[in-house]
């Protein structure tokens, strides 16, 4: 197995009125994604300013790189990027302007025109940051990140607040990251961003952590049942009640048939091909991490990452 980047034992956070983050314990390993999922006050954010040490836990265990949260802080940045949910900038300097910044205050030796080009913001270097869209201020916070060189980056809900178009793109610049060894540790709401960008999930929900594994798993365990819909054609039905474990035929004279195996689904996909016609107009719905989240938390997120029941 990979060496173990970050490993938490029993983790707590504790406010007069409130338990932040309540006796979680899970490990993250070198060049993984990693996600932290759960609707806005689930504690995420409470954990990873724990884990950058920013703030101290009030019982519990946490490492980075080996390093104690509490006893070793220093060690630990030295090997960290941080991205927050809302990080500071110099608006009326340039984008190169702003990276140079971090980087000169960590001293790194990063090649900072390798960072932007990377990125794809080279040609944007000499622009006010004042002057960019969301997209791509969020881009110059990861380069910023980066500069410091590290091993381990931390991105605190990334693409809240960007419109899909530009949510994609940054999808593309993390995906990026995972060719190089730098491993990823993301907090978000988004059920797609976590099928998207994942190794491993873990779900979190009022500071508890309800499940951890890697997305595959936690779809086929939590999902639910993959669905197969058969348009118009009646001897689709007979040939998927020798491998559904349940079918039936709706008012539309649709055949439905579910599978609670994945591997079921996929041998009745291809055999209605084979039996039928190419032609057979047939869909496959694929359980998703909404499901999970659904079946896991008892509800679902919306786009302003509050739980809805």
């Amino acid at each position: 197995m990979s060496e173990k980047v970050i490993k938490v034992e029993n983790l707590t956070k504790e406010y007069e009125d409130l338990t932040a983050v309540d006796d979680i314990s899970f490990e993250v390993y070198r060049g993984e994604v990693f996600s932290l999922v759960g609707p806005n006050g689930a504690g995420k954010t409470t954990t990873v300013e724990i884990l950058e040490c920013i703030r101290t836990p009030t019982s519990g265990y946490a490492e980075v790189f080996g390093f104690d949260v509490v006893k070793e802080r220093g060690k630990i940045k030295e090997k960290i990027g941080v991205l927050p949910q809302e990080f500071n900038t110099f608006d009326r300097l340039s984008v190169s302007e702003n990276v140079e910044l971090v980087s000169s205050i960590y001293g790194s030796e990063k090649n900072l025109e390798e960072i932007l080009r990377d990125l794809e913001l080279w040609e944007f270097r000499d622009k006010k940051f004042e002057e960019l869209s969301g997209g791509m201020k969020r881009k110059v916070g990861i380069a910023m990140a980066l500069s410091s060189d590290p091993e381990l980056l931390f991105l605190d809900e990334p693409t809240t607040g960007l419109d899909p178009q530009a949510r994609r793109n940054l999808w593309e610049t993390i995906k990026d990251l995972k060719k190089t060894e730098v491993t990823v540790f993301l907090t978000t709401h988004y059920m797609e961003e976590v099928e998207e960008l994942s190794d491993r999930a873990a779900v979190m929900l009022h500071g508890k952590l309800l499940s951890t594994d890697s997305v595959d798993r936690l779809v086929s365990e939590y999902g639910g049942d993959v669905k197969i819909v058969v348009k118009n054609e009646k001897n689709a039905e007979s040939v998927l009640k020798r491998h559904g474990d349940e079918v039936f035929v709706d008012d539309e004279n649709n055949v439905i048939a579910t599978f609670r195996s994945r591997k079921k689904a996929a041998e009745a996909h291809l055999k209605l091909y084979e039996e039928l016609s190419e032609d057979v107009d047939v869909s496959v719905e694929e359980p998703t991490m909404d499901d999970v989240f659904l079946r896991v938390a008892g509800g679902k997120i919306d786009e302003s990452g509050a739980l809805v029941k």
